[in-house]
């Protein structure tokens, strides 16, 4: 006597093929798009946990940006959301080294801005609004 079997019933419907490696989760659940005004804040945040950057007396115009401080950060994001371009106001408390805190209040705010949003920053573009002596502003 022989034995006969019933075919295998046809495969499971099954999904594609997740995406591999560490963004692959992420891609499945959806896209994060962050606010030019929340880069703005952050970039405002960083710019005032340098040494040498000083909150302003008369404060800044109005229409600058987003102040924090003192501080006027604006902030234009470019490339699909994953780079910026940032332009902070700052005012530098005397007689600290400009260039030194140009330079500090640069890399502070590039490297907080990838942290926190994962963003590249292209440029960081500082204007010396005020040199600020004795908690006055110049």
């Amino acid at each position: 006597m022989t034995a006969t079997t019933a075919a295998d019933p046809a495969p499971p419907h099954r999904r594609p093929a997740a995406p591999e490696g560490p963004d692959a989760a992420a891609a499945e659940r959806g896209r994060t798009v962050i606010g030019a005004d929340v880069v703005a804040a952050i970039a405002a945040h960083a710019a005032v946990q340098v040494a040498g950057v000083r909150r302003t007396a008369g404060g800044t115009p109005p229409g600058a940006g987003r102040a924090v401080s003192g501080v006027r950060a604006q902030a234009r994001v470019s490339g699909n959301g994953g780079t910026a371009t940032l332009r902070l106001r700052i005012a530098v408390g005397y007689p600290r080294s400009v260039r030194e805190v140009t330079r500090e209040v640069r890399a502070h705010t590039a490297r907080t801005v990838q942290d926190l949003t994962g963003m590249a920053v292209r440029r960081v573009d500082i204007e010396i609004a005020d040199l600020v002596r004795g908690g006055r502003a110049h």
